[in-house]
C-alpha cells in the first residue's frame, strides 16, 4: 500500500507544533496520531515552550519543552516585522518549527514531520464523506505522510505536504506541483536545511526560502489531498493574530502576496480582516522528479484511492437518490 519502504518511513520524527492548547481536547490532531503509528511512524511528540509545559495535559506521546529564552534569542535573528523583539513578544510558531527541526535532527532523522494542533479532517481534493472514508481506509495520516515522504525522497523538494481544503486549485491534476506547505508537511532536515524565519507566515516565507534557491530546490504541495483546521475557537495562536500578518507578508514578499480586506474586524479585536491569497506560480523552482519508480508508486496509490473514491461516491449517491425518492413517495 505505502510507495516508501518501512525503513524510509521510519526515518521521520513526527512533532505537534502547539501553543496555548494545554488540554487535549482542544488539540484535535491527537486522533490522527494513532494512524502515524501504524503507518510506522512511532516518534511522535508535542513541542511547546516550557513556559506553558507545566500546563499541559498529558497523553501516551511525549512532551518536548523548548525554552523560551532560547527562543526569543532565535527570534532576535530571524525576525521579520518592523518593531524589534521583546521578552514577552509573541512569537508565533516559527521557533517551535526550528526547534522540532534541531529536535529531529539531534535524534538522527532524515525529516520531520510538522503538525498544527487544530486539523480535524483529512480527505482527497474533492471533500466528501465518501472521500473520507477513502483516506482512512488507505492509512488517513499515515498514508499522506508516506505520499509526501515519497515526493520530498523522490524529488528535488526539501518539503511537501497536502493541500489546505480551502484552498482552489485550477492547476491539471498531479501528484505534487511547487506550492506552500503548511500545518501538515514533511520536512527534509540535516545538511541544507532552511532556518526558521518569523513570526506570522513563517510556513509561506519558508517555502519561499526554498523555492527561489539557485541550487534548484523547490517546496511542493500535493493538491490531491487535502485537510481541514478547526477554524470556530480563539484559542492557541489564532488569538495573537491580527490584520498585520498578512500586511507585513506582502511586504516582504511583494512578488508573491497579493492581500484584501474581506472582513472589517479581525477576531474581534477592532482591526479589518486582512487576507492574503499565493500567486500562480510565486515558487519558481518547478518539481523535478529524481527517483521515476518512487513517484510512480506514489502517484499509482493515489490514482488507486480516486478509483475507489469515485466508486464509493457513486454507490452512496444512489443511496442517497433512492432514499429521497422514497421520502417523496411517502409524502405523497
Amino acid at each position: 500500500m505505502y510507495a516508501t519502504s518501512a525503513e524510509q518511513r521510519a526515518g521521520i520524527m513526527v512533532a505537534v507544533i502547539t501553543g496555548g492548547r494545554p488540554a487535549l481536547k482542544d488539540r484535535p490532531t491527537r486522533r490522527f496520531l494513532p494512524q502515524l503509528q501504524a503507518a510506522g511512524l512511532g516518534d511522535i511528540c508535542w513541542m511547546v515552550s516550557d513556559h506553558e509545559a507545566a500546563t499541559y495535559e498529558r497523553d501516551e506521546h511525549e512532551l518536548v519543552p523548548y525554552s523560551r529564552e532560547w527562543a526569543v534569542d532565535y527570534a532576535r535573528d530571524h525576525w521579520m516585522r518592523p518593531e524589534p523583539v521583546n521578552e514577552g513578544a509573541f512569537l508565533g510558531a516559527f521557533t517551535g518549527r526550528e526547534a522540532a527541526c534541531l529536535e529531529a535532527e539531534r535524534r538522527g532523522y532524515w525529516g520531520v514531520l510538522q503538525l498544527d494542533d487544530n486539523v480535524i479532517r483529512l480527505a482527497l481534493s474533492l471533500s466528501s464523506r465518501s472521500s473520507a472514508a477513502v483516506v482512512k481506509d488507505y492509512g488517513g495520516l499515515g498514508w499522506f505522510a508516506d505520499l509526501s515522504a515519497a515526493v520530498i525522497l523522490g524529488t528535488n523538494a526539501r518539503t511537501a505536504g497536502p493541500q489546505l481544503m480551502s484552498v482552489v486549485d485550477k492547476t491539471a491534476p498531479r501528484l505534487a506541483r511547487p506550492g506552500f506547505p503548511y500545518s501538515v508537511f514533511i520536512e527534509q532536515v540535516g545538511e541544507g536545511r532552511e532556518p526558521w524565519w518569523g513570526p506570522y507566515e513563517d510556513d509561506i516565507t519558508h517555502s519561499f526560502q526554498y523555492g527561489d534557491r539557485a541550487d534548484g530546490a523547490t517546496a511542493a504541495v500535493l493538491p490531491r489531498i487535502t485537510y481541514a483546521k478547526e477554524g470556530k475557537s480563539n484559542t492557541g495562536m489564532r488569538a495573537k493574530y491580527d490584520h498585520t500578518r498578512s500586511q507585513q507578508l506582502q511586504r516582504l514578499l511583494p512578488q508573491g502576496a497579493k492581500v484584501g480586506v474581506r472582513k472589517s474586524k479581525s477576531n474581534g479585536m477592532g482591526g479589518p480582516r486582512v487576507f492574503h491569497t499565493m500567486t500562480s506560480g510565486a515558487i519558481r523552482n518547478p518539481v523535478r522528479v529524481k527517483d521515476p519508480e518512487l513517484i510512480q508508486r506514489a502517484a499509482d496509490s493515489l490514482q488507486a484511492a480516486h478509483i475507489d473514491f469515485h466508486a464509493l461516491e457513486k454507490h452512496n449517491n444512489r443511496i442517497k437518490v433512492r432514499e429521497a425518492a422514497a421520502k417523496l413517495r411517502a409524502a405523497s
